[in-house]
């Protein structure tokens, strides 16, 4: 894979850094009272909200057949996760695509910036909410294309493996179980 390759299939990990940063910049220099060092409680909640999102957006909306007429909606919404299932080692069906990946970024930072009444803040947890993305998508890439046998990555890709090949019904957080036992949809033991 060339260098040019390899930037456009993994731009996610080069866009979301670029755009967080200048995000943050732009909130700090609007926000007078902002400190960078809120950053340091703003992202860990960013993080948590993002495993509650993987596991939401997951289970509640890429696995749900909707009932919509327009066909490039619908491949908007879940065709291309159903792709994924269909297609689980296809590379051009693992990653997120980044126009899909702002869309989302968008309706939460307003979401984030409606009840924080701070911009910065909500630039903080959206900057948790990516680096959460981030970690998801080399997680996920990792369960389908790595070969290891023991460790982080094998526990993953026995209960994603479980999602695809088993049960879709089950184990829908990809970089953490929590919230798949909060809700009572861990992989099940014999």
């Amino acid at each position: 894979m060339t260098l040019r390759e390899r930037l456009v299939r993994f731009r996610s990990f080069w866009i979301f850094p670029l755009l967080a940063s200048f995000l943050l910049h732009l909130t700090s220099l609007g926000e007078p009272k902002s400190r960078f060092n809120d950053l340091f409680w703003l992202m860990p909640v960013g993080i948590l909200i993002w495993t509650l999102l993987e596991y939401a957006l997951h289970r509640f909306v890429f696995h749900i057949q909707f009932p919509v007429r327009n066909p490039r909606l619908r491949e908007i919404v879940n065709a291309s996760h159903l792709a994924h299932h269909a297609s689980p080692r296809d590379p051009r069906r693992l990653l997120v695509h980044p126009l899909y990946g702002l869309a989302i970024s968008t309706v939460l930072y307003a979401g984030l910036l409606a009840l924080s009444r701070n911009a910065f803040s909500a630039a903080g947890i959206t900057a948790g909410i990516w680096t959460g993305f981030l970690y998801y998508e080399a997680v996920h890439y990792r369960v389908h294309f790595s070969l290891s046998e023991s460790g982080f990555i094998a526990r993953q890709r026995r209960r994603h493996f479980y999602h695809h090949f088993t049960n879709n019904k089950r184990c829908f957080g990809v970089t953490s179980p929590l919230w798949d036992y909060v809700f009572g949809t861990m992989l099940r033991r014999p």
